[in-house]
């Protein structure tokens, strides 16, 4: 942990979007503890700049494709799994979720007529399935039509995407449920959003919260 704490915020905010670091929850501690010195728009400060250079470097070429995510973006590698289309409409066009299996990172794209823009950046925390049998990627670059939801967290089960969560400042949790991502409701509207949590969904979250509270109150402070 020693040699993580004398890292700047700026080369930590770097670690974190490149997955530089198998345990990234890790490093949301040391940087939790930065931020108590160094203030919350120090810590912002960091992650958009490195938002800036990870979106101009290695993520240059995938901001918009054709079909999807065929290769990572930091592996180079073709081991990806596609988690389903949410808000499909008649022609099939929607947002598709698609990992990395090697890095666990992720990006939501949206579909039309097979013309893919990326619309998330996300980044798998903790081991895979390690939340009671399910996966947390942490919503890390996101439209502006989301950020009155973050912090957001995608939840994968078994291959198939169960939905978003999204957390208050006193980490009380809300969830869009991918059955309720139609391609006549919005993301955006609070109304699709719900308190109401199955006990399955809702178990994995407290697990989650457990586990990763300092990187949630990391994510709080840069939304």
């Amino acid at each position: 942990m020693s040699s993580l704490e004398e890292r700047s915020l700026d080369n930590l905010a770097d670690m974190t979007l490149n997955v530089m670091r198998q345990n990234l929850l890790e490093v949301a501690s040391v940087i939790r503890k930065k931020m108590d010195v160094e203030g919350p728009q120090a810590v912002k400060s960091a992650f958009e700049g490195a938002k800036s250079r990870f979106l101009e470097g290695a993520f240059k070429d995938h901001i918009e494709v054709r079909w999807g995510m065929s290769l990572c973006p930091l592996c180079n590698d073709e081991n990806v799994d596609k988690n389903g289309i949410a808000y499909a409409d008649a022609s099939g066009d929607g947002v598709e979720f698609n990992q990395c299996l090697n890095c666990r990172i992720g990006i939501l794209y949206k579909l039309v007529i097979a013309k893919a823009t990326m619309e998330h950046y996300v980044i798998g925390l903790g081991e895979m399935d390690q939340f009671a049998g399910m996966s947390f990627f942490w919503d890390a670059i996101f439209p502006d039509e989301m950020s009155q939801f973050q912090p957001m967290y995608e939840i994968i089960s078994e291959g198939q995407w169960m939905g978003t969560v999204s957390f208050d400042e006193s980490m009380i949790p809300s969830f869009l449920s991918f059955k309720n991502m139609k391609d006549y409701t919005s993301r955006g509207s609070p109304e699709f959003w719900t308190s109401e949590i199955s006990s399955e969904i809702k178990l994995a979250i407290d697990e989650f919260i457990k586990a990763a509270r300092d990187q949630i109150e990391v994510a709080l402070a840069i939304r």
